[in-house]
């Protein structure tokens, strides 16, 4: 007959060992749980104490920090030029620049012009000075001007669009106000497309190829003729 002690004793062993195992692998998971809650509210703390010290330096004056921010030349004035939206808090609103009401005024005479000054004061300086300039030598500011069944188009730079057109395909519009509006436009349009100098507005008078407006010669004296008058009124 086998002795089944010896075979008891190997089971008890066994669960013995189990049993320490399991005892073993607790107390682990208990000391990792307890290392756990003490970083996350040791980050906790932490992270309040530097919260209360940021409010605390927000509560600083900045001429505290920077000394020469009171005059405008301190180290944050200069973080501001590089940033735009802080410069936007700081510049003062940009203007644009205008035409003298008195040499428009002067310039233009009692010549049909006269009556567009108004209007061409609410344009900018360079706007005003090539409209002033493009219909003396186009019209000789409305002198020589395309009309529409015997009513005045008050268009005095020569412009072709698609305002009411005239049997010449010149633009005629309803009133001083409308025409330096439309032209006025257009004339900023060319500028912004770095059509700066007269030399280069000469696409007014040529488009493409000058040759086929008249030739060069033409081109030219248009170009000095619009120079003199922008440069009074732009000068």
């Amino acid at each position: 007959m086998i002795d089944p002690l010896p075979s008891l004793r190997k089971l008890r062993d066994i669960y013995e060992k189990i049993d320490k195992a399991k005892k073993n692998h607790i107390k682990l998971s208990i000391t990792i749980l307890m290392l756990s809650m003490g970083l996350f509210f040791y980050f906790v703390s932490d992270n309040q104490a530097l919260a209360r010290k940021n409010e605390e330096l927000l509560k600083v004056a900045p001429e505290t920090i920077d000394p020469l921010y009171k005059i405008g030349k301190g180290l944050q004035m200069v973080e501001c030029a590089k940033n735009s939206s802080c410069a936007k808090e700081i510049l003062a609103p940009t203007h644009i620049v205008e035409v003298d009401n008195s040499i428009l005024a002067e310039t233009v005479g009692d010549s049909p012009m006269a009556e567009m000054v108004p209007a061409l004061k609410q344009r900018s300086k360079e706007v005003s000075a090539y409209l002033v300039a493009i219909a003396k030598k186009e019209s000789d500011w409305g002198k020589h001007s395309p009309k529409k069944g015997g009513k005045e188009c008050f268009n005095y730079w020569g412009y072709r669009g698609k305002e009411d057109t005239t049997d010449s395909g010149y633009s005629c519009f309803d009133s001083p106000d409308h025409a330096v509006s439309v032209v006025g436009d257009r004339i900023e349009k060319l500028l912004d497309q770095n059509i700066k100098t007269p030399a280069q507005m000469v696409v007014w008078k040529c488009g493409r190829d000058c040759e086929a407006a008249g030739g060069q010669a033409a081109a030219n004296k248009w170009i000095s003729d619009v120079k003199r008058y922008y440069d009074k009124l732009n000068s």
